[in-house]
């Protein structure tokens, strides 16, 4: 009898797992979704410090800035709707 044979057979001895409580997979997804939720401000908070910046980059002037800004703008926008 091979390894994964007798793996099998003694998996199939075990009792089957306990549906999880209801309850802790709400809260569970709750706090999740304060976790995203808070990481999502905090990016948007450092993309913001990233193109306040972005003029200082060498090889980067008031226009070309002003095209970074405006498509950042434009994408952000199209997914909020």
């Amino acid at each position: 009898m091979g390894k994964a044979t007798r793996l099998k057979k003694e998996r199939a001895k075990l009792p089957a797992p306990k549906p999880m409580d209801p309850v802790l997979i709400e809260a569970y997804n709750r706090g999740r979704a304060m976790g995203c939720k808070v990481q999502r401000e905090e990016d948007i908070e450092q993309l913001v410090m990233v193109l306040q910046g972005i003029e200082e980059i060498p090889g980067i002037g008031e226009k070309t800035a002003w095209k970074v800004r405006e498509f950042f703008l434009k994408q952000f926008g199209a997914t909020k709707s």
